[in-house]
Order: structure tokens, then sequence, then C-alpha cells
């Protein structure tokens, strides 16, 4: 009687026991369900983004933006801000939908040149100096107008200056592409180089350059300004989108 009563209590207790280890299961998985399910704020692309585009630009035009997705779908590394990618460049078009992850960006100075050229766009160099390109303060990622002045006449009686692009982005200043690597005769980082030692270069120096994103079209305009004419760089504000445009200014107008 008395081991009936034994495997009775046993049974008992040992039912009690995987009552208490069952809900300690379903409370953890319950709290690991409720975790991952938790909304989490991700950057993601609302439409297909074209490599090249800074992680900047990309959020200032609507390319990215914030978005709750639930904790068991965010991808490894994804970025709720710009912050850890600033100055980047995407190494490969970004599609519709797809979270905004560290891995997709590079510096262009990682990625080559030809990665922070959007699409639809080539890069273009032209001979720089302090003078005609705001006093050796631009860099990689400014925005600027670009003059063109003809002489074709005796005396500068036809010679005329025009506005020749009103905007144009800047890939690189000599050979940095990345804000910070670049020093001038002063110091001063980022800046135009005049004379720069390149390592690639066996230490020759450089002439100094100024290379642009440009449409095939402005190639042209551009290139042929630089050769029969004069170019002059003008840095736009970063809140101006496109200065309204000019008739231009010559001898009998330049008063007026």
């Amino acid at each position: 009687m008395r081991s009936r009563v034994f495997i009775l209590i046993a049974a008992v207790i040992l039912g009690v026991a995987a009552a208490l280890v069952t809900a300690q299961y379903l409370r953890g998985a319950t709290a690991r369900l409720t975790k991952e399910a938790e909304p989490v704020q991700v950057l993601v692309a609302t439409q297909d983004v074209p490599r090249g585009t800074t992680a900047e630009e990309a959020l200032k035009q609507g390319f990215i933006q914030t978005q709750e997705v639930p904790q068991r779908y965010v991808s490894a590394n994804a970025v709720s801000s710009v912050r850890g990618i600033e100055g980047q460049v995407l190494a490969a078009t970004l599609s519709k939908g797809e979270q905004v992850t560290r891995a997709r960006f590079q510096f262009p100075s990682e990625a080559g040149l030809s990665f922070a050229i959007p699409d639809g766009f080539v890069a273009v160099s032209i001979p720089a100096d302090d003078v005609t390109c705001v006093g050796g303060m631009l860099k990689s990622g400014d925005w600027v107008l670009v003059t063109a002045t003809f002489d074709p006449g005796p005396n500068g009686k036809d010679a005329e200056s025009r506005i020749l692009l009103p905007k144009a982005r800047v890939l690189a200043v000599g050979a940095d592409m990345g804000a910070g690597t670049g020093t001038t005769d002063t110091g001063q980082e980022g800046a135009i180089t005049t004379g720069a030692r390149s390592a690639n270069s066996g230490g020759v120096a450089q002439s100094p350059t100024v290379t642009l994103a440009l449409k095939p079209e402005d190639v042209e305009k551009l290139v042929f300004a630089e050769r029969q004419g004069s170019v002059w760089l003008a840095l736009l504000p970063t809140t101006e989108t496109e200065l309204p445009g000019t008739s231009g200014r010559n001898i009998k107008t330049i008063y007026k």
C-alpha cells in the first residue's frame, strides 16, 4: 500500500515539474517571438537606386527612407540612418524594397572612380588652379557652376562670358575622391593640390585637376570651352539646387 502511495506522490511531483518546465519554456518562447516581432527602424529603398549614388543624396532625394521592420526580418548590418555611411557610394544597384546595409556602401577611393559616376553620366577632368577653382577649396561631392569666356575678336571687343553649365557635380579633386586626403601648400585638407605627388605616380609631380560628372553632351561643351576659351568654376551652396539662367555678359553689357 505504501509503495503505491509513494508512486502516486512521485507521479504527481513529476507531473508538476513537467508542467513548470513546459510553462517556463512557453514563456521563453513567447518572449522570443514577441521580441522578434518588435518593429525596428531601418533604411529601405523606395525605388531602384543606381550605383554611385551617395548615401546623403539617396536620402535627400527620397530614394531611401526609414521604415519599421519586424526585428526577425532585419538584415545583418542594416542601418537606421546615413550617419555610419556618410561620404560613401553604392557599390551596386540597390533594389526597391531592399534594406540599406553597410556592406552595400564603400568610399569612392576604395570602390574606384567608376563607382562614383551616376548612371547616364561620364567623368571628365579639366585643369585647375586656385584662381579659377574657388581658391583651391573645392572638395569631392561639391556642386559647381561652370562659366566659359571666349575672345574671338581683337582687343576683346567681341569677348563674352556666359554660364556654360548651371550645375555639375565634383567627383574628384586631383586624385582625391574623398574628403580629407589632399593638402594644399597651406595644409588645407581636401583642396586642390598644386604639384601633388602620388604614390601611384612614382613621386612624379602631377598637374592639379578637377573631375566632374557630366552628361555626354555637356562634355562636348566643356572640352570645347576649355580648349578654345577659358573656364571658371563657381561653388554652389549646399541648399541651392540650380540658379536661374542668365544671358551672359560682353563689353557692351558688363555694366548693365
